[in-house]
């Protein structure tokens, strides 16, 4: 298994951190079923009825940025 990049270690880390700040909010919004893709730069989420959408749509507004990506109600980690 590939260890993650400084870089990459503290993007997970701030993608943690705001994913903490908004789960009250998305347990209240969505499925628990359903996942998050944060850009960790801006803040700005996307939520997606499974990982892929999450992606797509985060994506779509942030091509070649990195992602944090959590299942809402629990803890994944980054995603390139």
């Amino acid at each position: 298994m590939k260890e993650l990049s400084t870089y990459e270690q503290n993007l997970t880390e701030k993608g943690r951190q705001i994913y903490y700040q908004l789960k009250p909010k998305l347990e209240k919004k969505f499925d628990p079923s359903s996942y998050v893709g944060i850009e960790v730069q801006s803040g700005d989420y996307f939520v997606g009825d499974n990982t892929i959408e999450a992606l797509e749509k985060a994506r779509k507004k942030y091509p070649r940025r990195k992602f944090f990506l959590a299942q809402i109600g629990r803890l994944a980690g980054l995603l390139k």
